[in-house]
């Protein structure tokens, strides 16, 4: 019996997600699958498998330390993860340990900027089928049955406002690493127009060139984009999407073990 099988964490829906996501990577000849989680500051983490053993991880999951949740927004570990309670205050987060990454077979893309690769966002589990407590995807999911236990529903847009800068030097050189303080030496960037002028055509045809590579590969993964917007800043823009519902088709029993809340492209960085 699966690890997905055995603790029941997955819904009808994501059951045939999974047949889908074999059926995809088969016909497209994925070579890897990359498996990522948000961390608490929204950044994605995780490992790529080759897409054998990324199809055979989905239901027995995949292994991933501890020491992640554990990380600051410039990848420093700043919990004692060394210490009774890995500076949790549980014995599970304590020594660097492991807990699970569980496919959400609902979530899988084909990335459509690097060749032969799909993608899947994951959720935590620790390894008698807990969820993670404070894993983002797994907070959201129990305020998400909260609201439909009493009948209401989540409905938002997301608005993306971004500058976009082009990478002029990037400071990869063994002595920009940063070491051994953390993070390493910011790259050297120009801007791709001036500011301030708001929503003005001539700024947009500045931006265009990067601004319809972004929109290629936002459509390329389904994404539901409304408008695109040359912002008031320098080099600033806005991507809006549409408001999408956000009921998701949660697994009986998970929410009630969830206690409550108490790319760098073609010489653009974005």
């Amino acid at each position: 019996m699966s690890f997905v099988e055995k603790h029941g964490l997955w819904s009808a829906e994501q059951k045939e997600a999974a047949i889908r996501m074999r059926r995809m990577a088969e016909e497209q000849e994925l070579h890897t699958i990359r498996l990522s989680f948000p961390d608490q500051h929204g950044i994605l983490r995780g490992k790529a498998l080759v897409a054998s053993e990324a199809l055979s991880s989905i239901e027995s999951g995949c292994s991933i330390t501890t020491t992640l949740l554990a990380k600051d927004t410039s990848h420093r570990t700043v919990f004692p993860v060394f210490t009774a309670g890995g500076g949790f205050g549980m014995n599970e987060m304590q020594g660097g340990g492991d807990v699970m990454m569980v496919a959400d077979p609902t979530t899988f893309k084909v990335l459509p900027w690097a060749p032969k690769t799909g993608w899947v966002l994951c959720d935590l589990y620790f390894s008698d089928g807990r969820p993670v407590p404070f894993a983002s995807r797994g907070l959201y999911k129990s305020v998400l049955g909260q609201l439909k236990d009493r009948g209401y529903d989540f409905k938002a847009g997301l608005e993306v406002e971004c500058h976009i800068f082009k990478v002029e030097n990037a400071r990869l050189a063994p002595w920009d690493a940063g070491s051994p303080g953390q993070p390493g030496e910011p790259p050297e960037v120009s801007l791709l127009s001036q500011g301030y002028q708001y929503l003005t055509e001539q700024r947009y045809d500045q931006m265009e060139p990067a601004l319809e590579l972004i929109r290629q590969n936002i459509v390329a993964l389904g994404l539901p984009l409304r408008s695109i917007e040359v912002e008031y800043g320098p080099s600033q823009c806005e991507f809006v999407f549409q408001p999408p519902r956000g009921s998701l088709q949660i697994p009986p029993g998970v929410v009630s073990q969830i206690p409550p809340p108490a790319r760098q492209d073609k010489g653009l960085l974005v």
